[in-house]
């Protein structure tokens, strides 16, 4: 095993090991045991990559309405389960928001929300939608009541010192919610770098139910649970179909192809994450 003298960003520790995945070599910590992307392999430039995602979304799902239809039993799955932690009115910040579709729902249950979202067209769009946007965690302040990180976690480098500054805008007892990738779930270990939610140019902490717990005890949060999941739900699929033949139906388009259809059963079938609740301690 060769040595390396980037230090862990989870437990400080001063040398990483490297770990092979398939053909690609991580980095892993002999103490934590978390697994990161060395900086050879990291993306120069996030701020393209998430301006390139959402352009993608956009491009994929053009019909705002369409998407939110088919999103919707996730939407309401992920905030009725903060609403038994952290009931309404409160405030909600969502790191990563995207285009607003989420926190429009989140603010019908009565919650006063606000975004952070890196892609300026996407802030573009969720400012139409009569969300308050921002560009960076710098520019929002707090307490809120509510955080929300869905699948932005694992992008962030120094995840400790992120959560941690997270926890100085929230109220005492305040709610942190996290999804990541989950980098110890069957098929993570079954397919390793050829796993669908393997993608270490922009994944750049590669979290496992211990690990994620690791990092939330030392941002000075006490996990309520870390449990292991399918992102999308029977309802979700579900949604998706139909919204896919309502849509394409009125708008006059073709059904999605027999590969397409592959390839989202594929994702729905691998892709495998974590969810998390914390309490700011």
């Amino acid at each position: 095993m060769k040595m390396s003298a980037y230090s862990c960003p989870v437990c400080d520790s001063s040398e990483l090991v490297s770990q092979q995945l398939g053909r690609t070599t991580m980095l892993s910590c002999p103490s934590c045991k978390v697994v990161v992307t060395p900086p050879e392999l990291r993306a120069t430039n996030n701020r393209d990559y998430y301006e390139e995602q959402y352009t993608l979304t956009r491009t994929v799902r053009s019909n705002k309405e369409m998407h939110r239809y088919f999103r919707y039993p996730e939407f309401a799955s992920l905030i009725g389960t903060v609403m038994s932690n952290a009931a309404p009115p409160g405030r909600w910040l969502d790191v990563g928001c995207d285009n607003g579709f989420f926190l429009d729902d989140v603010r019908r249950y009565g919650y006063a929300v606000q975004g952070v979202e890196p892609s300026a067209s996407a802030r573009e769009y969720a400012r139409q939608i009569g969300i308050d946007v921002q560009a960076d965690i710098s520019d929002v302040n707090g307490p809120f009541d509510v955080v929300s990180l869905w699948h932005v976690l694992e992008h962030i480098d120094l995840p400790v010192a992120a959560l941690s500054g997270l926890r100085d805008k929230m109220n005492p007892n305040g709610l942190l919610c996290i999804r990541v990738p989950n980098a110890a779930s069957f098929w993570s270990r079954m397919l390793r770098d050829r796993w669908i939610w393997f993608q270490p140019h922009h994944h750049l902490v590669h979290y496992t139910p211990s690990t994620l717990r690791i990092v939330l005890e030392r941002s000075g949060f006490t996990p309520l649970f870390v449990r292991e999941q399918r992102p999308n739900s029977f309802l979700t699929r579900r949604a998706y179909r139909l919204s896919n033949q309502v849509f394409h139906h009125t708008q006059g388009r073709p059904l999605p192809s027999l590969r397409d259809r592959a390839a989202r059963w594929y994702q729905d079938v691998t892709g495998q994450e974590l969810f998390a609740l914390a309490r700011r301690t």
